[in-house]
């Protein structure tokens, strides 16, 4: 069974062609400690990426990890950071929570993004 094409391959190689920096298969691979060979199949979409090579893919090509991620269909989740981010609209979505609850909240996803970041 063949399986089903994404975006990814095509946005690896827009952001490696057009990006701010402009790398070559060999070039790119060599940063994120794969082969441009690997590179080529991830373009072509003969292999599906791994987490960690996404990662690093993405740290050089100036993107965040969960761009291409949306890519294959994942989202990768930094919890306390996002909560960091929106607290002001965890306030508006949960105006009933008392400023303790909310710490308590923030406490709890930094805990889970440690745990999380033990399986990573």
């Amino acid at each position: 069974m063949k399986k089903a094409k994404t975006e990814f391959g095509k946005e690896l190689r827009r952001l490696r062609t057009e990006g701010s920096i402009k790398y070559t298969q060999a070039g790119l691979a060599k940063l994120a400690g794969v082969t441009a060979g690997y590179i080529s199949q991830l373009e072509t979409e003969d292999l599906t990426p791994r987490v960690s090579v996404i990662r690093n893919l993405s740290r050089h090509l100036g993107v965040e990890p969960n761009h291409l991620l949306r890519t294959i269909g994942m989202v990768e989740m930094d919890i306390s950071r996002t909560y960091t981010r929106n607290v002001d609209a965890v306030r508006e979505k949960m105006p009933d929570l008392a400023a303790e609850q909310i710490a308590e909240l923030a406490n709890y996803l930094t805990y889970l993004d440690f745990k999380a970041s033990a399986l990573r």
